[in-house]
């Protein structure tokens, strides 16, 4: 009984500390996702800064984001040259542990829906490769979705050297397309 009842309180305890600690869930992260989302919508007409270096020139033209995200360190706007639709890719302070970039990567997962404002299901793959985890969650307004290129948001987590690196991915739209907000 005894065991019970502090494993009850420190299950709680717990969960409120990681409730309160999501460095994510804040007003401004809401409204710059929010703001970033529309312009998605518009085919990222105003997030695409200028253009930079590609890692594969001859698949993508990639354009330095003009909005940020709270907490990223940096962003591009990417524009497939295979009539993909272009995303907006965020990337965060990388962690020591991979248990620190879980954490950090479920807060984001909660404050994306938050910020959405309405229920999104989301499908999570993990790959191991060797001893390193390559972890992708795509989201989905609809629980019946599952091609992953219809996602309307990714989060990846991989590590590279000894830290583990986790990105948000925010899908658009071909630009003078439109589609409903949030």
């Amino acid at each position: 009984m005894k065991a019970g009842f502090i494993a009850i309180i420190l299950f709680y305890s717990t969960r409120l500390f990681a409730q309160g600690d999501n460095e994510f869930a804040a007003t401004a992260f809401y409204n710059q996702f929010k703001k970033i989302y529309a312009d998605a919508q518009k085919g990222f007409m105003l997030n695409k800064g200028a253009k930079t270096l590609s890692d594969f020139p001859e698949l993508t033209d990639v354009y330095k984001a003009k909005l940020n995200l709270p907490q990223a360190d940096s962003g591009r706007v990417v524009f497939p040259k295979n009539n993909n639709l272009p995303y907006a890719l965020y990337y965060f302070e990388p962690a020591k542990s991979r248990l620190k970039s879980d954490q950090r990567a479920l807060g984001l997962r909660e404050a994306i829906g938050t910020a959405y404002g309405k229920i999104l299901f989301t499908k999570t793959e993990t790959r191991v490769v060797g001893n390193d985890v390559y972890t992708d969650t795509w989201f989905f307004e609809k629980e019946t979705d599952t091609d992953k290129k219809t996602a309307l948001f990714r989060i990846s987590e991989f590590p590279q050297g000894n830290k583990y690196y986790f990105t948000l991915e925010i899908r658009g739209k071909t630009p003078g397309a439109t589609a409903p907000a949030p």
